[in-house]
């Protein structure tokens, strides 16, 4: 897609554009019908699906509230081991019987599915945008509350060599909307907070983050609401850039 003058003037204030991942440029496959299916797999079946949701949202509460940010302060809990006790707790919340040995191998499946293309789908109009962006000559950038397997989430969707860093919660030691986040990718470069520019789907961790710390901020959450900085869609967002002056 070639650059329009507009897209070019409304980001002609910034040298840097970072963004959200998930469901902001790339949307997981449906995380209950891929713990279902799995499970199936491994002979565990019958398993209620409204339970497993319930559960499911339970302990990811839970383990985020005990063991934040995929357990990277907690001595003796990797990322996977994270994301392992998760599976293990929300069958065990669902069938308290079921074998231990088989909830260890759907946990190691599930964890290998979701790092590559098979567990997630591009949102319409993520690599356009993102690929105008780095045309327009900006540093591009990913802040994501995401364990360190991003990188390679991203390799497989196509997005290798897209960005000039990748920054991670995990990796900061700490989650958005904290203002430490923020505040690393404009220390590495050497940049002022008005010269950067964050766009996401979270009002809270992405928009408000961002401009809590002096960023500008865009904000693709499904719905407008009259806010001049919230798209329905990505694909909208594009079209602003695009053709509307975007008042910061």
């Amino acid at each position: 897609m070639s650059l329009t003058s507009q897209f070019v003037a409304n980001l002609k204030r910034f040298r840097l554009v970072t963004f959200d991942v998930t469901d902001t440029l790339l949307r997981l496959e449906d995380p209950l019908f891929r713990y279902h299916r799995t499970a199936e797999e491994f002979g565990v079946t019958g398993v209620d699906r409204r339970r497993l949701e319930q559960c499911f949202r339970q302990q990811f509460k839970a383990m985020s509230r005990e063991h934040p940010n995929f357990g990277r302060f907690s001595p003796g809990l990797e990322w996977q081991q994270w994301w392992l006790r998760l599976v293990t707790q929300t069958f065990g919340c669902v069938d308290q019987k079921l074998p231990a040995e088989k909830l260890d191998m759907i946990g190691h499946q599930l964890i290998a599915h979701y790092r590559t293309r098979a567990g997630w789908n591009h949102v319409d109009g993520a690599q356009e945008l993102v690929q105008c962006v780095r045309d327009a000559g900006k540093c591009v950038g990913i802040i994501s509350n995401f364990d360190p397997s991003l990188p390679k989430v991203l390799d497989s969707m196509d997005f290798a060599g897209k960005f000039d860093f990748i920054l991670t919660s995990y990796e900061a030691g700490v989650m958005k909307p904290h203002p430490a986040i923020f505040e690393i990718p404009l220390e590495r470069l050497q940049i002022t907070a008005d010269q950067a520019l964050h766009i996401g789907n979270k009002p809270d961790l992405d928009y408000e983050g961002a401009r809590n710390c002096g960023w500008s901020g865009l904000l693709v959450n499904g719905g407008t609401g009259g806010h001049h900085h919230s798209f329905a869609t990505l694909s909208h967002l594009l079209e602003a850039l695009n053709t509307q002056q975007i008042q910061w």
